[in-house]
């Protein structure tokens, strides 16, 4: 009897099925839904949300968790999921809608003889499985992004048996969609696919799988590199282009053409008129008459020429509405640009139509376009557009849900401090702007709304001032910030909000100026994506110190750059001190949200910690530990714990992202020690580093350590652990690993001339880290001891104790040494 194509052994998981295109609904959308009765405390968390469910949750899973559903009513099977080195298919994505979301999938599992065989079914979502027809398994948890396991017993009669699995769940914007199956019997498994080549199959995805993309696109041309040759046969790829920003990017499909059998790499062509920006390609790969899809981040980099240098702010303020006017991404502030600047094109009236759109199906972000939409209203209505437009932007200003207190059926989030602030923000002004109009959702008139909208703000005020934000020095999320601030500042009738968002201003600028680093805003993150991480250059922050201080450049993002383009703003004198620091150096310690900051800085390099945080406890996206130089925007290199087994994962947190376990951390000057203890059954049982090798001028690498020159300055990363140098797949040339539970890095940066370099290798030359069983690290030379941190917290120099400044609080202590400014 034949056992399939493929054999499932005890303890693996099922990932080869053919599987259907994805079917999306959008769920209850004319429900008017219901007000949430909720206190919010403001002492905001990453990663918590409500203590509810969403309303549209609750009806989902009283509608759909025990529905009868039609096996003959299936989706035809075209494609095969593809997953990688992961043990779970993966169909999760975001929505900024809810949506209800459905799947097929289809496989034949071999038996020797009949009888029951033990699974383990994990999903967040809903899973119904039939074996010839006949259903033999449910489970509906529909927990949104808490994955939930069961165990399962398929009856399998004797040969092949055909398992037919429905897979749904209601998209609530970043949604985890997955289904898990352990085999979890003791006798091997046959597996094959229906209608499908296993010898096409097998050579497609070992294609797929040797795929080493680049991270970065210069000139649209998205190279992957190939360890594995195409298949024979020939592979024909196409893509969907979609965009990873808030902007009004609709998906591309493109045809990227055939694959040559010989081929070693290969060049994506993507579309001149789709501009610098963070994208993914959901790549289809088609041999003969089997397809499957593999997702690639692309970061499309734009010409790195330095923007036209101006000592003078408000120049600098001009020439960044100008470059956001001409290409800024399709969001609302670039509109406010246009008007702002003089330079209205005939895209204004789309952005502004779409806009319109998305606030009033209150799509999740939308109060990120509000905010800009008021200050549009405020500055030129009755201006370019003509007055039934008007009406309209006064309409969906009236209509909005501006809290969770008024009656509403979407997944808009509240419960981050940055949307907290905008919706906080949209409610006082568009409360301001139509004091004596009723406003639909809440029933109120302006006036209300501006005073409720007020205290909430005065909560907010209190809560930051007072802890910090604990999205600290954050690249996707100072810019949102900004959004509220900004406005506030500028708009707000109230003398006391505009001073207050004045000084959170002032703050931000401050802190963001000590990590800027030769136009790239750098730094420990409260919260971050791969996607900043990997492609500084094109973050709205780092936009934000080039307008700010000077030295970098101007990119396309603009969720509120115009907002403080279009301001009276000036940063404090000391911000550009810091930002542009010529000789000597710099520390500086802060607290910020749960965590304390500490920053060094050289002229040629930058290392920042954030040191205290959470120690052992499971991580969000928090970036602990950065070194970045200024030779190169990709100079720049970390150390964490993945959350992610692949790059690019949609995890919080991921792969580069965040740390599946925190460690403890401490930072003194331009030393930094982080020490991991994973528990026993972690699905990662290592750390890596982050070094691209091509970004530096030199990297010397040992057994336990590398030592990296990049232009004026240097740095030494040590491991207690053996590092393993990756070779293959996605990260190769980029990732050192290693191995262990228990692991201590030690990072050291320095500055200087060649001779320093040569003096600082002579010195790294004998360095060593060791961890002993008492979880206390020790970094040392031949020489002496270098830093010596227990698990906590204790910390001695040299042999001299050490600890973050009792007196630091969110402002920061900065201290100049040497021939510093």
């Amino acid at each position: 009897m034949s056992l399939g194509n493929w054999v499932l052994e005890p303890g693996e998981a099922l990932t080869r099925f053919c599987v259907s295109a994805s079917r999306e609904e959008r769920f209850a959308e004319f429900f008017t839904g219901e007000a949430m009765d909720m206190t919010m405390d403001y002492h905001f968390q990453n990663g918590t949300g409500p203590s509810e469910e969403t309303f549209c949750r609750q009806i989902f899973r009283q509608q759909m968790a025990e529905r009868s559903i039609d096996p003959a009513q299936a989706l035809p099977r075209s494609q095969v999921t593809f997953v990688g080195e992961s043990d779970t298919v993966s169909f999760s994505s975001f929505n900024r809608l809810p949506f209800h979301v459905q799947r097929w999938l289809e496989v034949e599992l071999h038996a020797e003889s009949a009888g029951l065989y033990p699974f383990q079914l994990s999903t967040c979502g809903g899973v119904r499985i039939w074996r010839d027809g006949a259903a033999v398994a449910s489970f509906t948890p529909f927990t949104r992004n808490t994955q939930q396991s069961c165990d399962v017993l398929l009856p399998l009669a004797a040969g092949k048996n055909t398992l037919l699995v429905h897979l749904e769940e209601l998209f609530e914007r970043d949604t985890h969609f997955v289904l898990r199956l352990i085999y979890r019997g003791d006798v091997s498994l046959g597996v094959s696919l229906p209608n499908v080549e296993a010898k096409t199959l097998d050579a497609l995805t070992h294609f797929a799988s040797g795929m080493r993309p680049e991270l970065t696109a210069w000139n649209n041309q998205a190279r992957i590199r190939l360890a594995a040759a195409a298949p024979a046969y020939t592979v024909h790829l196409e893509g969907e282009i979609h965009g990873m920003g808030n902007d009004n990017f609709t998906p591309r499909q493109v045809d990227f053409g055939a694959v040559s059998p010989a081929s070693e790499a290969l060049t994506l062509e993507i579309p001149r008129d789709i501009g610098p920006a963070h994208y993914q390609i959901a790549l289809r790969m088609r041999c003969e008459d089997v397809c499957i899809t593999r997702a690639i981040g692309v970061n499309v980099m734009q010409p790195l020429g330095a923007a036209e240098p101006s000592g003078k702010l408000q120049e600098r303020k001009l020439q960044a509405l100008r470059h956001t006017a001409r290409h800024g991404m399709d969001r609302t502030s670039r509109l406010l640009a246009m008007l702002h600047c003089g330079e209205v094109t005939d895209a204004a009236t789309p952005l502004l139509l779409d806009t319109l759109q998305r606030i009033s199906a209150r799509e999740d972000c939308s109060d990120f376009s509000l905010v800009p939409l008021l200050w549009i209203w405020r500055d030129h209505e009755g201006e370019h557009f003509p007055p039934a437009l008007w009406r309209r932007v006064r309409s969906t200003i009236l209509g909005y849900r501006y809290w969770l207190d008024e009656p509403g059926n979407d997944v808009m989030w509240f419960w981050s401090e940055n949307h907290t602030l905008c919706f906080h923000a949209a409610q006082y002004l568009a409360g301001q702007m139509f004091p004596n109009d009723l406003f639909l959702a809440s029933g109120r008139s302006g006036e209300q709304q501006r005073e409720i909208a007020a205290r909430r703000l005065a909560q907010w005020f209190d809560a930051v001032e007072q802890h910090g934000f604990v999205e600290w020095n954050s690249a996707p999320y100072y810019p949102v910030d900004y959004i509220g601030l900004f406005a506030l500042y500028e708009l707000a009738a109230d003398a006391w909000i505009s001073e207050r968002a004045k000084a959170l201003i002032d703050r931000l600028m401050l802190l963001s100026s000590l990590h800027y680093q030769a136009g790239i805003a750098a730094g420990t993150m409260g919260r971050v994506y791969e996607k900043e991480l990997l492609a500084g250059v094109l973050t709205e922050l780092s936009a934000y110190g080039n307008v700010a201080w000077g030295g970098g450049w101007y990119n396309r993002k603009c969720a509120s750059l115009p907002l403080f383009c279009a301001s009276d703003y000036q940063p404090p004198v000391d911000t550009h001190r810091y930002a542009t620091l010529q000789q000597g150096t710099l520390s500086a310690s802060y607290q910020a949200g749960g965590g304390n900051i500490v920053v060094w800085k050289a002229p040629g390099v930058s290392l920042s910690s954030c040191v205290d945080h959470h120690t052992g406890k499971r991580g969000h996206q928090q970036h602990l530990v950065d070194v970045q130089f200024a030779s190169h925007y990709d100079a720049k290199l970390w150390v964490n714990h993945p959350g992610d087994d692949e790059p690019g994962g949609e995890k919080r947190p991921s792969y580069w992202s965040g740390n599946g376990v925190l460690p403890r951390v401490m930072q003194v000057d331009n030393r930094a020690m982080q020490i991991y203890c994973l528990p026993e059954g972690e699905a990662f049982p290592w750390t890596h580093l982050y070094l691209p090798g091509e970004a530096f001028d030199r990297v010397i690498s040992t057994a336990h350590s590398c030592v990296v020159k990049a232009g004026e300055a240097f740095a030494a990363i040590c491991c207690s652990a053996p590092l393993t140098a990756v070779t293959q797949g996605m990260t190769a040339g980029n990732e050192y690993r290693a191995q262990g539970h228990r692991v201590a890095w030690y990072i050291e940066a320095g500055h200087g001339d060649a001779s320093d370099f040569d003096a600082f290798c002579q010195r790294m030359s004998t360095l060593s880290v060791r961890l002993d069983d008492s979880d206390t690290a020790v970094a040392a030379t031949a020489e002496g001891e270098l830093m010596r941190l227990d698990l906590q917290g204790r910390c001695q120099v040299e042999g001299v104790e050490r600890a973050f400044p009792a007196d630091a609080g969110c402002h920061p202590i900065v201290i100049y040494r040497g021939d510093a400014q």
